[in-house]
Protein backbone atom coordinates (compact mmCIF):
# COMPACT_ATOMS: atom_id res chain seq x y z
CA UNK A 1 0.00 0.00 0.00
CA UNK A 2 1.25 3.40 -0.93
CA UNK A 3 1.00 6.22 1.57
CA UNK A 4 -0.26 9.64 0.61
CA UNK A 5 2.65 11.93 1.27
CA UNK A 6 2.94 15.69 0.99
CA UNK A 7 6.42 17.17 0.78
CA UNK A 8 6.31 20.55 2.51
CA UNK A 9 8.35 23.26 0.78
CA UNK A 10 11.50 24.25 2.69
CA UNK A 11 11.55 27.69 4.26
CA UNK A 12 13.86 30.07 2.34
CA UNK A 13 15.56 33.32 3.33
CA UNK A 14 13.26 36.23 2.58
CA UNK A 15 14.21 39.84 1.87
CA UNK A 16 10.89 41.68 1.68
CA UNK A 17 8.65 41.75 4.77
CA UNK A 18 5.25 43.35 5.33
CA UNK A 19 3.34 42.86 8.56
CA UNK A 20 -0.44 42.74 8.76
CA UNK A 21 -2.45 45.24 10.72
CA UNK A 22 -1.54 45.31 14.37
CA UNK A 23 -4.22 43.25 16.08
CA UNK A 24 -4.42 40.32 18.41
CA UNK A 25 -4.00 37.73 15.68
CA UNK A 26 -1.43 38.65 13.08
CA UNK A 27 -0.16 37.29 9.77
CA UNK A 28 3.24 38.19 8.45
CA UNK A 29 3.84 37.80 4.68
CA UNK A 30 7.40 37.60 3.38
CA UNK A 31 8.37 37.61 -0.32
CA UNK A 32 11.77 36.97 -1.86
CA UNK A 33 11.28 40.21 -3.86
CA UNK A 34 8.42 42.46 -4.94
CA UNK A 35 9.56 43.20 -8.50
CA UNK A 36 9.83 40.12 -10.71
CA UNK A 37 10.24 39.22 -14.37
CA UNK A 38 8.50 36.52 -16.42
CA UNK A 39 10.17 33.20 -15.70
CA UNK A 40 10.91 34.14 -12.07
CA UNK A 41 9.46 32.35 -9.08
CA UNK A 42 7.73 34.27 -6.31
CA UNK A 43 8.75 32.69 -3.01
CA UNK A 44 6.09 33.25 -0.35
CA UNK A 45 6.32 32.58 3.36
CA UNK A 46 3.45 33.26 5.77
CA UNK A 47 3.88 33.28 9.55
CA UNK A 48 1.17 33.51 12.18
CA UNK A 49 1.77 35.27 15.48
CA UNK A 50 -0.41 36.20 18.42
CA UNK A 51 -0.22 39.48 20.34
CA UNK A 52 2.82 38.23 22.29
CA UNK A 53 4.79 37.62 19.09
CA UNK A 54 4.96 33.85 19.60
CA UNK A 55 4.11 31.32 16.88
CA UNK A 56 1.34 28.77 17.36
CA UNK A 57 2.79 25.62 18.88
CA UNK A 58 1.87 22.25 17.40
CA UNK A 59 -0.98 23.83 15.46
CA UNK A 60 -2.48 22.73 12.15
CA UNK A 61 -4.24 25.38 10.09
CA UNK A 62 -4.69 26.49 6.49
CA UNK A 63 -3.64 29.65 4.67
CA UNK A 64 -5.81 30.67 1.75
CA UNK A 65 -4.15 32.97 -0.78
CA UNK A 66 -5.97 35.17 -3.29
CA UNK A 67 -3.90 36.68 -6.11
CA UNK A 68 -5.55 39.48 -8.12
CA UNK A 69 -4.21 41.45 -11.10
CA UNK A 70 -5.04 44.95 -12.26
CA UNK A 71 -7.73 43.65 -14.64
CA UNK A 72 -9.66 42.21 -11.70
CA UNK A 73 -8.89 38.56 -12.46
CA UNK A 74 -8.19 36.50 -9.36
CA UNK A 75 -7.17 32.97 -8.49
CA UNK A 76 -7.07 31.02 -5.23
CA UNK A 77 -4.37 28.89 -3.66
CA UNK A 78 -4.16 27.22 -0.26
CA UNK A 79 -1.26 25.81 1.69
CA UNK A 80 -1.13 23.90 4.97
CA UNK A 81 0.16 25.85 7.96
CA UNK A 82 2.09 23.73 10.44
CA UNK A 83 3.46 25.19 13.66
CA UNK A 84 2.49 28.66 12.50
CA UNK A 85 4.30 28.60 9.15
CA UNK A 86 3.34 28.03 5.50
CA UNK A 87 5.47 28.52 2.40
CA UNK A 88 5.67 27.82 -1.31
CA UNK A 89 7.00 28.89 -4.71
CA UNK A 90 4.79 30.37 -7.45
CA UNK A 91 6.23 30.26 -10.98
CA UNK A 92 5.35 33.31 -13.10
CA UNK A 93 5.10 32.28 -16.78
CA UNK A 94 5.58 34.63 -19.72
CA UNK A 95 1.85 34.44 -20.50
CA UNK A 96 0.95 36.51 -17.43
CA UNK A 97 -0.06 40.14 -17.96
CA UNK A 98 2.54 42.67 -16.87
CA UNK A 99 1.57 44.94 -14.03
CA UNK A 100 0.77 45.07 -10.33
CA UNK A 101 -0.57 42.04 -8.47
CA UNK A 102 -2.11 41.92 -5.01
CA UNK A 103 -1.64 38.89 -2.77
CA UNK A 104 -4.16 38.44 0.05
CA UNK A 105 -3.76 35.87 2.82
CA UNK A 106 -6.44 34.61 5.19
CA UNK A 107 -5.95 32.07 7.98
CA UNK A 108 -8.42 29.24 8.60
CA UNK A 109 -7.98 27.68 12.03
CA UNK A 110 -8.71 24.23 10.61
CA UNK A 111 -7.05 21.58 8.50
CA UNK A 112 -8.34 19.43 5.64
CA UNK A 113 -11.41 17.56 6.80
CA UNK A 114 -14.27 15.74 5.10
CA UNK A 115 -17.66 15.62 6.79
CA UNK A 116 -20.32 13.32 5.45
CA UNK A 117 -23.64 11.69 6.10
CA UNK A 118 -24.73 8.21 5.16
CA UNK A 119 -28.46 7.68 4.65
CA UNK A 120 -30.00 4.52 6.15
CA UNK A 121 -26.96 3.89 8.35
CA UNK A 122 -28.73 1.86 11.05
CA UNK A 123 -26.93 -1.37 10.22
CA UNK A 124 -23.57 0.14 9.22
CA UNK A 125 -21.17 1.02 12.02
CA UNK A 126 -18.31 1.89 9.69
CA UNK A 127 -17.49 2.45 6.03
CA UNK A 128 -14.28 2.09 4.06
CA UNK A 129 -12.82 5.27 2.53
CA UNK A 130 -10.23 5.23 -0.25
CA UNK A 131 -8.21 8.20 -1.50
CA UNK A 132 -6.55 8.18 -4.93
CA UNK A 133 -4.38 11.22 -5.67
CA UNK A 134 -3.58 12.76 -9.03
CA UNK A 135 0.00 11.50 -8.78
CA UNK A 136 -1.20 7.90 -8.48
CA UNK A 137 -0.64 7.47 -4.73
CA UNK A 138 -3.43 5.90 -2.72
CA UNK A 139 -4.47 5.14 0.81
CA UNK A 140 -7.53 3.80 2.60
CA UNK A 141 -9.02 3.63 6.09
CA UNK A 142 -12.12 2.45 7.90
CA UNK A 143 -14.23 5.34 9.18
CA UNK A 144 -16.70 5.02 12.12
CA UNK A 145 -20.28 6.04 11.34
CA UNK A 146 -22.47 7.43 14.15
CA UNK A 147 -26.04 6.28 14.70
CA UNK A 148 -27.42 9.27 12.82
CA UNK A 149 -25.18 8.45 9.83
CA UNK A 150 -22.61 11.24 10.19
CA UNK A 151 -18.85 10.70 9.91
CA UNK A 152 -15.66 12.73 9.49
CA UNK A 153 -12.18 12.21 8.04
CA UNK A 154 -9.44 14.60 9.13
CA UNK A 155 -6.09 12.83 8.86
CA UNK A 156 -5.36 12.97 5.11
CA UNK A 157 -2.95 15.50 3.66
CA UNK A 158 -2.43 15.67 -0.12
CA UNK A 159 -1.80 18.08 -2.99
CA UNK A 160 -4.05 18.95 -5.93
CA UNK A 161 -7.27 17.12 -6.78
CA UNK A 162 -8.01 13.54 -5.79
CA UNK A 163 -10.80 11.00 -5.84
CA UNK A 164 -12.40 9.84 -2.61
CA UNK A 165 -14.47 6.66 -2.75
CA UNK A 166 -16.61 4.91 -0.14
CA UNK A 167 -17.89 1.35 0.23
CA UNK A 168 -19.47 -0.94 2.80
CA UNK A 169 -16.65 -3.19 4.12
CA UNK A 170 -19.19 -5.84 5.09
CA UNK A 171 -20.90 -5.91 1.70
CA UNK A 172 -18.92 -4.44 -1.18
CA UNK A 173 -21.90 -4.88 -3.52
CA UNK A 174 -24.19 -2.70 -1.43
CA UNK A 175 -24.80 0.78 -2.94
CA UNK A 176 -24.33 3.68 -0.54
CA UNK A 177 -26.20 6.96 -0.39
CA UNK A 178 -23.60 9.47 0.85
CA UNK A 179 -23.27 13.23 0.87
CA UNK A 180 -19.98 14.91 1.78
CA UNK A 181 -18.47 18.38 2.09
CA UNK A 182 -14.92 19.56 2.77
CA UNK A 183 -14.47 22.15 5.49
CA UNK A 184 -11.80 24.03 3.56
CA UNK A 185 -14.35 24.68 0.80
CA UNK A 186 -16.92 26.05 3.26
CA UNK A 187 -17.57 29.61 4.36
CA UNK A 188 -15.32 30.70 7.21
CA UNK A 189 -14.28 33.78 9.17
CA UNK A 190 -10.50 34.30 8.93
CA UNK A 191 -8.60 34.23 12.18
CA UNK A 192 -6.22 36.80 10.66
CA UNK A 193 -5.70 38.51 7.29
CA UNK A 194 -2.79 40.21 5.53
CA UNK A 195 -1.91 41.68 2.15
CA UNK A 196 1.15 42.33 0.00
CA UNK A 197 1.77 43.61 -3.53
CA UNK A 198 4.29 42.63 -6.19
CA UNK A 199 4.94 43.74 -9.76
CA UNK A 200 5.61 41.71 -12.88
CA UNK A 201 7.75 43.64 -15.36
CA UNK A 202 9.39 47.06 -15.04
CA UNK A 203 7.45 49.41 -12.74
CA UNK A 204 7.81 53.18 -12.67
CA UNK A 205 9.53 54.78 -9.71
CA UNK A 206 6.15 55.80 -8.28
CA UNK A 207 4.70 52.31 -8.58
CA UNK A 208 7.87 50.75 -7.18
CA UNK A 209 7.63 52.85 -4.02
CA UNK A 210 3.95 51.91 -3.58
CA UNK A 211 4.82 48.21 -3.41
CA UNK A 212 6.11 48.64 0.11
CA UNK A 213 2.85 50.20 1.34
CA UNK A 214 0.44 48.11 3.45
CA UNK A 215 -2.49 46.53 1.64
CA UNK A 216 -5.76 47.12 3.46
CA UNK A 217 -8.11 44.15 3.31
CA UNK A 218 -11.13 42.91 5.23
CA UNK A 219 -12.39 39.51 6.30
CA UNK A 220 -15.14 39.84 3.66
CA UNK A 221 -12.52 39.16 0.95
CA UNK A 222 -12.57 35.50 1.95
CA UNK A 223 -16.34 35.04 2.28
CA UNK A 224 -17.88 32.44 -0.01
CA UNK A 225 -20.77 29.99 -0.29
CA UNK A 226 -20.68 26.54 1.29
CA UNK A 227 -20.00 23.76 -1.21
CA UNK A 228 -21.52 20.30 -1.00
CA UNK A 229 -19.56 17.92 -3.21
CA UNK A 230 -21.54 15.92 -5.71
CA UNK A 231 -20.76 12.34 -6.68
CA UNK A 232 -18.83 11.84 -9.90
CA UNK A 233 -21.09 10.71 -12.72
CA UNK A 234 -19.29 8.56 -15.28
CA UNK A 235 -20.86 8.97 -18.72
CA UNK A 236 -20.29 6.90 -21.83
CA UNK A 237 -17.98 8.41 -24.41
CA UNK A 238 -16.68 7.58 -27.85
CA UNK A 239 -13.09 7.85 -26.62
CA UNK A 240 -11.59 5.02 -24.61
CA UNK A 241 -10.19 5.65 -21.09
CA UNK A 242 -6.68 5.27 -22.53
CA UNK A 243 -7.35 7.91 -25.18
CA UNK A 244 -8.75 10.28 -22.58
CA UNK A 245 -5.74 9.68 -20.33
CA UNK A 246 -3.38 10.32 -23.26
CA UNK A 247 -5.07 13.62 -24.12
CA UNK A 248 -4.90 14.87 -20.55
CA UNK A 249 -1.39 13.83 -19.52
CA UNK A 250 0.74 13.58 -22.69
CA UNK A 251 2.45 16.82 -23.69
CA UNK A 252 5.02 18.32 -26.04
CA UNK A 253 7.05 15.81 -28.02
CA UNK A 254 5.05 12.98 -26.50
CA UNK A 255 2.04 14.02 -28.60
CA UNK A 256 3.74 13.10 -31.86
CA UNK A 257 0.71 11.36 -33.38
CA UNK A 258 2.96 8.60 -34.74
CA UNK A 259 3.05 6.48 -31.60
CA UNK A 260 1.45 3.19 -30.68
CA UNK A 261 -0.86 3.58 -27.68
CA UNK A 262 -1.13 0.52 -25.43
CA UNK A 263 -3.72 0.56 -22.64
CA UNK A 264 -2.89 -1.34 -19.47
CA UNK A 265 -5.92 -0.01 -17.60
CA UNK A 266 -8.27 -1.71 -20.10
CA UNK A 267 -6.53 -5.09 -20.14
CA UNK A 268 -7.08 -7.25 -17.03
CA UNK A 269 -4.63 -9.83 -18.44
CA UNK A 270 -1.78 -7.34 -18.04
CA UNK A 271 -1.88 -7.75 -14.27
CA UNK A 272 -0.58 -11.31 -14.59
CA UNK A 273 2.82 -10.22 -15.95
CA UNK A 274 5.82 -9.70 -13.68
CA UNK A 275 6.95 -6.51 -15.45
CA UNK A 276 5.95 -4.32 -18.39
CA UNK A 277 8.72 -5.68 -20.63
CA UNK A 278 7.32 -9.21 -20.41
CA UNK A 279 3.90 -7.86 -21.30
CA UNK A 280 5.15 -5.88 -24.32
CA UNK A 281 7.04 -8.73 -25.97
CA UNK A 282 5.51 -9.37 -29.39
CA UNK A 283 2.86 -6.63 -29.02
CA UNK A 284 4.63 -3.84 -30.92
CA UNK A 285 5.82 -4.54 -34.46
CA UNK A 286 9.53 -3.80 -34.85
CA UNK A 287 10.21 -3.48 -31.11
CA UNK A 288 12.63 -6.15 -29.89
CA UNK A 289 12.95 -6.68 -26.14
CA UNK A 290 15.70 -8.78 -24.59
CA UNK A 291 14.39 -10.62 -21.51
CA UNK A 292 16.25 -10.21 -18.21
CA UNK A 293 18.65 -7.53 -17.09
CA UNK A 294 17.38 -4.54 -19.00
CA UNK A 295 20.46 -2.44 -18.65
CA UNK A 296 21.50 -0.24 -21.55
CA UNK A 297 20.29 -1.76 -24.81
CA UNK A 298 17.58 -3.95 -23.29
CA UNK A 299 15.28 -2.95 -26.16
CA UNK A 300 15.95 -2.06 -29.79
CA UNK A 301 13.77 -0.86 -32.62
CA UNK A 302 14.85 -1.55 -36.21
CA UNK A 303 18.40 -1.93 -34.96
CA UNK A 304 18.41 1.37 -33.01
CA UNK A 305 18.51 1.62 -29.19
CA UNK A 306 15.32 2.60 -27.38
CA UNK A 307 15.18 5.49 -24.88
CA UNK A 308 12.88 5.04 -21.87
CA UNK A 309 10.66 7.63 -20.19
CA UNK A 310 8.58 7.53 -17.02
CA UNK A 311 5.85 10.20 -16.97
CA UNK A 312 7.89 12.01 -19.66
CA UNK A 313 11.13 12.00 -17.61
CA UNK A 314 14.06 10.03 -19.04
CA UNK A 315 14.95 6.97 -16.93
CA UNK A 316 16.85 3.72 -17.29
CA UNK A 317 15.34 0.47 -18.55
CA UNK A 318 15.88 -1.00 -15.08
CA UNK A 319 13.69 1.74 -13.59
CA UNK A 320 10.94 0.78 -16.02
CA UNK A 321 11.30 -2.92 -15.20
CA UNK A 322 10.83 -2.19 -11.49
CA UNK A 323 7.40 -0.55 -11.90
CA UNK A 324 4.55 -2.85 -10.82
CA UNK A 325 2.27 -3.45 -13.78
CA UNK A 326 -0.90 -2.54 -11.79
CA UNK A 327 0.58 0.97 -11.31
CA UNK A 328 0.80 1.57 -15.08
CA UNK A 329 -2.03 3.29 -16.99
CA UNK A 330 -0.76 3.43 -20.58
CA UNK A 331 2.39 2.78 -22.62
CA UNK A 332 3.33 4.82 -25.69
CA UNK A 333 5.81 3.34 -28.16
CA UNK A 334 7.51 5.73 -30.61
CA UNK A 335 9.21 4.25 -33.70
CA UNK A 336 12.53 5.77 -34.81
CA UNK A 337 13.29 8.51 -35.42
CA UNK A 338 11.73 9.90 -32.26
CA UNK A 339 12.84 13.49 -31.61
CA UNK A 340 12.87 12.94 -27.86
CA UNK A 341 15.47 10.16 -28.16
CA UNK A 342 19.19 10.88 -28.67
CA UNK A 343 20.49 9.80 -32.05
CA UNK A 344 17.04 9.45 -33.57
CA UNK A 345 16.28 6.05 -32.01
CA UNK A 346 12.91 4.82 -30.76
CA UNK A 347 11.19 5.71 -27.51
CA UNK A 348 9.09 3.93 -24.92
CA UNK A 349 7.04 6.13 -22.53
CA UNK A 350 5.37 4.70 -19.43
CA UNK A 351 2.58 6.66 -17.72
CA UNK A 352 1.51 5.69 -14.22
CA UNK A 353 -2.04 5.85 -12.94
CA UNK A 354 -3.34 9.09 -11.50
CA UNK A 355 -6.17 10.18 -9.24
CA UNK A 356 -9.12 11.81 -10.96
CA UNK A 357 -9.69 8.77 -13.19
CA UNK A 358 -12.74 6.92 -11.89
CA UNK A 359 -11.87 3.90 -14.04
CA UNK A 360 -9.18 2.95 -11.52
CA UNK A 361 -11.56 2.52 -8.61
CA UNK A 362 -13.31 -0.75 -7.74
CA UNK A 363 -16.97 -1.06 -8.66
CA UNK A 364 -19.84 -0.33 -6.26
CA UNK A 365 -18.25 2.68 -4.63
CA UNK A 366 -19.62 6.15 -4.08
CA UNK A 367 -17.02 8.43 -5.70
CA UNK A 368 -16.33 12.14 -5.16
CA UNK A 369 -13.69 14.53 -6.48
CA UNK A 370 -12.05 16.49 -3.64
CA UNK A 371 -9.56 19.36 -3.69
CA UNK A 372 -6.51 19.17 -1.48
CA UNK A 373 -3.75 21.71 -0.98
CA UNK A 374 -2.02 23.67 -3.71
CA UNK A 375 1.36 22.09 -4.57
CA UNK A 376 4.24 23.79 -2.77
CA UNK A 377 5.70 24.54 -6.20
CA UNK A 378 2.98 25.71 -8.57
CA UNK A 379 2.44 27.75 -11.74
CA UNK A 380 0.35 30.92 -11.54
CA UNK A 381 -2.59 30.79 -13.94
CA UNK A 382 -5.03 33.69 -13.71
CA UNK A 383 -7.52 31.88 -15.96
CA UNK A 384 -8.23 29.32 -13.22
CA UNK A 385 -10.54 30.11 -10.32
CA UNK A 386 -8.90 27.54 -8.04
CA UNK A 387 -5.44 25.99 -7.92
Amino acid sequence: MKSVILSLFACLLMTVTLQAQQNKNQLDIQLNKNVLQPGDSLIVKVDYKDNTGRLINQSLATVELIIQNEQGLRTNLRWPMINGQASGAIFLPDSLARGKYTLLAGLQQRFFEVRGKLQDAKKIGKIQAMLLTKTGEWDYQEVPVSQNGTFSINNWLFEDNALMAFSDPGNSNRPLNIRISTQLDSTYKPLAVAGQSFYLGKPSATVRSSLDQPVKITEASFAGPRIELQAVVVKSTVKSPAQQFNEEYASGLFKSGNERLISIMDDPNALGFSDIFSYLQGRVAGLQISPGGFYGGGARWRGSPVTFFLNEMRVSAQDIANIPVPDIAIVKAYPPPFFGAPGGGGGLAIYTRRGGESNYLPANRQVFKVRGYTPAETRLDMDKLNM
